[in-house]
């Protein structure tokens, strides 16, 4: 006869490997808690509970003597509740995952700014489908229990379900539901990846989400193994339950919640044996490790909590959490250049293969001298070299020659409509001013008495100059 005080060998690497999965999701939920992502947050904070859940059962009735064992009960009520809500959790958070990709590339419907009601249309999905359905799951669970839960050892706390239609309707069909649209999404993705594929790198950059090409593959990636893992045992859940309660009886809400059987606890042993799916969430933190914990932000805060752990004194290589790596901050003139070049690398990525033409936007911030444009007044040249205008050439040894932007720096100045030369500047100023410039390939008839005789006709140029008096001073 096996003795049922022997612990076996699951209920010691059960609990082992659920703790270093722990371990391994924690920086890449605050990562991308940081970045609010947050169906990806939501997947983590499933797989790490679910591991919570199987140190707590393993350590609780680690071996065969469970009917001497404590019945578990307040802790197996909160954790049946949360278990049936997983059900629906996982799967939902990947359809959240597959869908905001997908949107990403939707070049169709991409905007540089999302509107208020893309934001509110975005957040309802998410929050239906990562929150209200595990909820309902949770309110629902009442309905097609049989018992309050069954006890096993190593396990733990199980779900008992009402063998009838009920259970089939309210539990075991929604799973692979969510699972199919999951799918429907991933293929989505699948497809505009294939067909944007050479302007991939530009269609993220220029979308409003924080995504990297690195780190949308990686997110993808990472949705797309759990599914091809999830799916199937879904479906095999839900055809084992089938087989196992046909035939279906009659379903009896007094007869599962009287208080003969619904306070009655069953508790079977498991023979050393552990339910195939407390292995999930380990994986699922393993593999969430193998997709994000290799990213700079992930390794550095793996290094620093070895640090503070000491484990820098047996390893060298683990050198003390220093700023060395924190991104330095641009000077403040580097500023405007920054913004330029993030509009147009949007603006670029948002219209590569337009039909109708290509448009560019530049800005530039600079000190100089103006006239009032309004009166018409035009200055003497001699404070023309302090405008760094687009509409003349800069000397080689100005400032400005250095910007992305200098190339078109070599154009001869421009008057306006009234006369007024656009480049004179006279009087001390911060001057701020934008440049828009749109090419036209099918129809490029413009009238020439809005354009310049020294403007090309296949392009449409608008300068906007903004000036204020006032001085501005910067004190880093």
């Amino acid at each position: 006869m096996e003795d049922i005080h022997k612990r076996h060998p699951q209920a010691i690497i059960l609990p082992v490997l659920s703790f270093f999965s722990i371990a391994l999701a924690i920086p890449p939920i605050i990562l991308h808690a940081k970045n609010r992502n947050f169906p990806a947050s939501s997947l983590i904070f499933w797989s790490i509970l679910l591991n919570i859940f199987n140190i707590i059962n393993s350590l609780t009735w680690p071996t065969d003597d469970i009917q001497s064992a404590w019945d578990g009960s307040g802790l197996c009520d909160i954790e049946v509740k949360f278990m049936a809500a997983s059900y629906l959790g996982i799967p939902g958070s990947l359809l959240c995952i597959f869908r905001s990709l997908a949107l990403v590339l939707d070049t169709d419907r991409a905007t540089l700014v999302p509107s208020r009601g893309q934001r509110w249309r975005n957040r309802f999905m998410e929050i239906m489908f990562c929150v209200v359905a595990p909820i309902l799951a949770m309110i629902t669970h009442l309905v097609w229990q049989r018992s309050r839960y069954i006890l096993f050892s190593i396990s733990g706390c199980v779900n008992d379900f009402d063998e009838s239609w009920v259970s089939l309707a309210l539990a075991w069909i929604w799973p692979p539901l969510f699972c199919l649209v999951a799918g429907y999404y991933c293929f989505l993705v699948l497809i505009r990846v294939h067909k944007y594929r050479s302007d991939f790198a530009s269609i993220l950059r220029a979308s409003s989400s924080n995504l990297s090409k690195s780190r949308f593959l990686r997110l993808f990636f990472l949705a797309l193994s759990m599914l091809v893992c999830i799916l199937p045992l879904e479906a095999y859940v839900v055809y084992s339950n089938i087989e196992l309660s046909i035939p279906w009886h009659a379903y009896s809400w007094s007869r599962n919640h009287h208080k003969s059987s619904w306070y009655h606890i069953r508790k079977m042993e498991s023979y050393g044996e552990v339910f195939f799916d407390r292995w999930t969430p380990v994986a699922s933190g393993f593999m969430i490790f193998i997709f994000f914990g290799f990213g700079r932000d992930a390794t550095r805060m793996y290094h620093t909590v070895c640090w503070y752990l000491g484990l820098g004194y047996c390893f060298p290589s683990i050198e003390p959490p220093t700023d060395s790596h924190a991104t330095p901050t641009p000077p403040p003139g580097s500023t405007g250049s920054t913004l330029v070049e993030s509009i147009s690398s949007r603006a670029r990525s948002l219209f590569s293969r337009p039909k109708s033409g290509t448009i560019y936007i530049g800005t530039c911030v600079s000190r100089g001298n103006y006239n009032d444009i309004e009166k018409g007044t035009v200055s003497t040249s001699s404070h023309l070299s302090h405008s760094p205008s687009v509409a003349r050439s800069v000397p080689k040894k100005s400032r400005w020659s250095n910007l992305p932007w200098s190339l078109f720096n070599r154009r001869p100045a421009r008057r306006d409509a009234d006369g007024t030369l656009l480049d004179d500047l006279s009087m001390p100023s911060q001057t701020v001013s934008t440049m828009a410039w749109a090419s036209r390939r099918d129809s490029v008839n413009m009238s020439e008495s809005t354009a310049s005789p020294q403007l090309h006709r296949d392009f449409i140029h608008v300068r906007q100059v903004i000036s204020q008096q006032s001085e501005i001073k910067i004190h880093v």
